[in-house]
């Protein structure tokens, strides 16, 4: 039985050996130089997928930035708008107040100003 063992091993070898044998050089040199071309392609496509990643991230870093400036603007706007409302208000009352002085001033005045022309003395 020991034999037999030792005999399939041989054979095993030796069909490895003439395997190698019968590719010979050229066709081992054929394998490695397709096998160099493949690792290539997969370094550049590699290489080209981590670029288009770092310029994705880089867009989408940029677009968040301009959302965050824009959203800053929006509230500042509104801010503004706010301030702006707040201060027509004032200016409304602040007339309408005047535009009150004015007609009692007036008022006043119209007396006088009647009494004078009828040559009423004051």
């Amino acid at each position: 039985m020991a034999c037999h063992t030792k005999l399939p091993k041989l054979e095993t070898e030796e069909i490895s050996s003439k395997s190698t044998n019968l590719l010979g050089p050229s066709m081992e040199s054929k394998f490695d130089e397709l096998k160099y071309e493949i690792i290539h392609k997969i370094d550049s496509e590699l290489t080209d997928s981590k670029n288009a990643r770092d310029y994705i991230t880089q867009k989408y870093d940029e677009l968040c930035n301009k959302i965050q400036y824009l959203a800053e603007l929006d509230s500042t706007v509104n801010g503004f708008r706010t301030d702006v409302k707040a201060i027509e208000k004032q200016i409304l009352e602040l007339s309408t107040r005047l535009d009150d002085v004015e007609k009692r001033a007036i008022a006043r005045d119209c007396p006088s100003i009647t009494s004078s022309m009828l040559g009423v003395p004051k």
